[in-house]
């Protein structure tokens, strides 16, 4: 890859980042590569991955922390410079397993999906969520459509076995949550993993804010309601951190709901629940899906 403006616009182009967004991504890999420091940890990073090796990449990341101040550049947009230097790399590895060019686009595709996510939040390109992208390098974690895939164990004691391997579902901000386009991507991942029908269904487990209850109140045509209905609700887990208030208000959680929007019903929902002092989280849910 070349590690300038130029090979950096040339790398993102098969996905639809905001010109500012590769620019950005462009002058901060010519500053990162111009830090001696910067420049031997990303390059160390490489290297760790193409031979197979474990790669700390919390460690890196908090490396690319302390080298954002030096090459001038937002901590959230050095965090990007590790995992822009392995994009081609991760390419390789994808082909080398079997997998389809379009798994691999659509993968690296969250990449994108959490540039904008900082931008909107932040006004920053880069990415406050770094340590997630990782999973998709090392081939655990996978779009397959509309939605995101890993195997991971049961959490729960009924009705499946605790520990038992079931398929975790992730649902990027990258649109509308169409029914027959989350139905398709369920379809492609039990394929995809193998899974066979061992209870009554293939197992798909979601952890997700998408799960709280609340979102049962949604109208009857809202994608988030069909979605959360396909699951049964095995329990709830409360954030008194208020994490995931982000992703539904488009802001950063400051303590108070009072100025929260109220632009959508899933803003008023969750306003009016905040504003009476009840709690938030997310729900944990299994949905067996017939083949």
């Amino acid at each position: 890859m070349r590690c300038d403006r130029a090979g950096i616009k040339q790398l993102l182009a098969p996905w639809d980042y905001h010109p500012e967004a590769v620019e950005t991504y462009g002058r901060a890999m010519e500053a990162a590569m111009g830090h001696q420091q910067a420049r031997a940890v990303l390059e160390g990073t490489v290297q760790a991955y193409q031979a197979g090796e474990p790669v700390d990449i919390k460690g890196v990341l908090a490396q690319m922390d302390t080298f954002a101040a030096p090459c001038g550049q937002s901590p959230y947009t050095m965090r990007m410079m590790p995992y822009l230097c392995l994009l081609e790399p991760a390419r390789a590895k994808y082909a080398a397993a079997g997998l389809e060019e379009g798994i691999y686009h659509d993968s690296f595709a969250d990449l994108l999906w959490k540039t904008r996510e900082c931008h909107r939040i932040y006004g920053v390109w880069g990415s406050f969520v770094a340590a997630w992208f990782y999973r998709f390098f090392e081939l655990k974690c996978f779009a397959l459509g509309r939605l995101q895939f890993e195997l991971t164990d049961f959490r729960a004691d009924a009705p499946l076995t605790r520990g038992e391997r079931v398929i975790n579902v992730h649902v990027p901000s990258c649109g509308p949550l169409r029914e027959d386009d989350c139905e398709a991507s369920y379809a492609r991942a039990a394929a995809f993993f193998q899974m066979e029908d061992r209870t009554g269904g293939v197992p798909f487990v979601c952890d997700s804010w998408l799960l709280h209850p609340l979102c049962a109140g949604l109208g009857e045509t809202s994608g988030i309601r069909r979605f959360t209905a396909r699951y049964r609700l095995l329990y709830i887990i409360d954030d008194p951190g208020y994490g995931d208030m982000w992703i539904i208000f488009g802001r950063p959680w400051d303590g108070s709901p009072d100025g929260l929007p109220e632009d959508t019903a899933l803003q008023r929902l969750f306003k009016e629940r905040l504003q009476a002092g009840g709690s938030v989280g997310r729900g944990y849910g299994l949905y067996l899906r017939n083949t």
